[in-house]
């Protein structure tokens, strides 16, 4: 079964795992997280950084589309719109992978733009697609 988790003892468990696939070049620690654990191993995580108190940015890594499950998509928005008191979310993804932008798109998300050779994935700049949700367009709160 898996579990959401977000105490300490996860952090860098969770920040480790996502850190690769979602393309984080920086090590800074200064994000909340909600980690996704089933048999005592990260499957997954979402990583919250650089809030300013109206949007924060949120970074995903999942090793299944299992860990999709409504109650912890509603876990996400819940925590940032809720929680946080957020009135925006920006997410980025490796431009034209379409399995994340799907995804993104199908929890309510809208493609802002394109930023060109914002990431780093294999030693090699590539573009970025920038996504962004309202929280009066959020309908998971």
């Amino acid at each position: 079964m898996i579990e959401a988790v977000t105490d300490l003892k996860w952090q860098k468990a969770v920040f480790d795992y996502v850190k690769p696939k979602a393309h984080i070049n920086s090590s800074d620690d200064k994000y909340s997280f909600i980690g996704f654990i089933e048999n005592k191993k990260v499957i997954g995580g979402l990583l919250f950084s650089d809030y300013d108190g109206y949007n924060i940015f949120v970074h995903l890594a999942l090793e299944s589309p299992k860990i999709c499950q409504r109650r912890f998509i509603k876990m996400m928005f819940s925590y940032c719109f809720n929680q946080l008191k957020c009135s925006r979310m920006t997410a980025m993804c490796v431009n034209g992978y379409e399995r994340n932008e799907r995804l993104l798109k199908g929890v309510g998300f809208v493609k802002e733009g394109v930023i060109r050779k914002i990431m780093k994935v294999k030693n090699n700049h590539v573009d970025g697609a920038i996504y962004g949700i309202l929280k009066e367009e959020c309908k998971w709160v």
